[in-house]
């Protein structure tokens, strides 16, 4: 049996005992072991990290009317023991000052679950990984390159779930990342060029993702664009490629939907929502060719937002945000479904690490259109092709955005043009999204990751996923980024 879970259902066992003894309305208990490692190349110059943390979060419900959470990195009985006695204590406190907490149902799951993998990212040797990155990089040395980095990301998590209602839960997911990064320095100052992935997955990526095959061709832009012509200011038709367009709904769509943000429970990074529910199923968030799904099923891809199950122990589904663009559906958890008329929660409630789940994206996602990449670029008579995200600001309600790219091309009569540096965009979310007229199709829909998103205080960073194709906008305010 898996250690992590045996260790699991022992201390599971006290936590629900102790609070079950001290007539607590709910508790759930969550064994957490992460082990990653990060293996990088700057210039010449290697570095590696690696982290194994182990540790206990319990969350308790007094009274229908408090909530407490303690968590502990000392996993022995007495200790988890004592931990859950604090949860206790803070959910008593809570009671005096609480009102009647609403909290949807949810079966009884009881499952192992392993995602799926070719190939171990931990198992392959760190010096096999170094021989590829220095390879990569060793192919960019060219004159006027300043910087060269490359890293690779090898993560796996097993977590251990019970509550007190009676599920029990194992999984173990494994994820691997790998990016790449050319820096050049000419006429117009230095610019950038660079490639990332994250994937719910093994090592398998980094044989599709051919780093060393890439690192010529991203070099030769990041020299080109020293000697580009930056963005013109104006207005004009934008296609964005498959990658800005994860980051734009990330920004603009998956955070203004975690529910949380929306009552007010959280507002930290850029942390509230113009889409209050009095939107819901009203506003007109984008143009019918806009659907944005939430799914967290392995159907949907290998995604860092893919699970079986989140960390109340909800299990893993498909719901629309956007439906024909209209705004249909938030992130949600158990505890604030009802607060939009729901008697489920979609399951996004997840946790960095042992501490105290929040709602967090899943895989939000733009879904596939029709349109093929070429055809999309032969039917733009004047535009820009924006490329791969260097920069973003966006306000407290995710309403007012901007964005820069790495690097972008002058569409004229159907055919890319001059290369440009610096290309930018900016708009008001629900304006942008309703210029949208194409979306490419499923050949050129990949499912991004991206594993660093913030959210919380004290900070919890996680992993999401965001699945896009090559878009255009219509007439949309551009600028060149210095």
């Amino acid at each position: 049996m898996n250690s992590t879970k045996s260790l699991g259902e022992e201390l599971s066992r006290v936590c629900l005992e102790t609070a079950t003894r001290e007539n607590a309305t709910y508790a759930d208990f969550r064994l957490v072991n992460t082990i990653s490692e990060v293996v990088g190349i700057i210039n010449e110059n290697p570095a590696s990290e690696e982290l194994n943390d182990l540790g206990a979060g319990m969350r308790v419900l007094y009274k229908d009317s408090g909530w407490g959470f303690a968590d502990t990195d000392e996993v022995n009985p007495e200790n988890i023991r004592d931990t859950t006695g604090k949860a206790l204590a803070l959910a008593r406190g809570a009671t005096k000052i609480g009102s009647k907490v609403s909290f949807v149902k949810e079966p009884v799951h009881v499952e192992d679950w392993v995602s799926p993998k070719k190939k171990d990212p931990l198992e392959v040797s760190t010096d096999t990984k170094y021989g590829l990155l220095q390879d990569a990089t060793g192919r960019m040395k060219e004159e006027g390159i300043v910087a060269r980095r490359g890293q690779i990301f090898s993560t796996r998590i097993e977590k251990y779930f019970a509550n007190s209602e009676g599920s029990k839960i194992f999984q173990d997911l494994t994820q691997t990342g790998a990016s790449l990064i050319v820096a050049a320095k000419g006429p117009s100052g230095i610019q950038r060029r660079s490639i990332q992935q994250y994937v719910l997955g093994g090592y398998e990526l980094l044989d599709e993702l051919d780093l060393p095959g890439q690192a010529p061709t991203l070099t030769k832009e990041a020299l080109a664009l020293t000697q580009a012509e930056g963005c013109p200011e104006g207005k004009s038709d934008v296609i964005l490629s498959a990658d800005q367009v994860g980051l734009q709904v990330h920004e603009s769509c998956g955070h203004p939907i975690e529910l949380d943000r929306v009552l007010g429970y959280e507002a930290n990074f850029a942390g509230r929502s113009f889409l209050t529910p009095d939107q819901l199923g009203k506003l007109q968030y984008g143009s019918k060719h806009v659907n944005i799904v939430m799914d967290a099923t392995l159907t949907h891809g290998h995604g860092l937002g893919t699970f079986a199950y989140d960390d109340e122990g909800v299990q893993a589904q498909r719901k629309y945000a956007v439906k024909n663009g209209k705004f249909v559906g938030y992130l949600m958890s158990r505890g604030t479904a009802s607060h939009v008329g729901e008697n489920r929660s979609n399951g996004c409630m997840r946790a960095d690490t042992y501490k105290l789940p929040i709602i967090r994206m899943t895989n939000v996602s733009l879904e596939p259109g029709d349109w093929d990449y070429n055809e999309l670029i032969e039917d733009t008579r004047d535009g820009i092709l924006m490329d791969t995200n260097y920069g973003w600001s966006i306000d407290q309600k995710r309403y007012n955005f901007q964005f820069n790219c790495e690097k972008g091309y002058r569409i004229k009569n159907g055919s890319l043009g001059e290369m440009i540096r610096g290309p930018g965009y900016s708009g008001i979310t629900p304006e942008f999204w309703n210029a949208c007229d194409a979306v490419g199709n499923q050949k050129s829909w990949v499912l991004w990751g991206t594993p660093n998103c913030g959210k919380g205080q004290p900070q919890q960073v996680m992993g999401t996923g965001h699945g896009a194709a090559p878009s255009r906008f219509r007439n949309i305010r551009t600028f060149g980024a210095s």
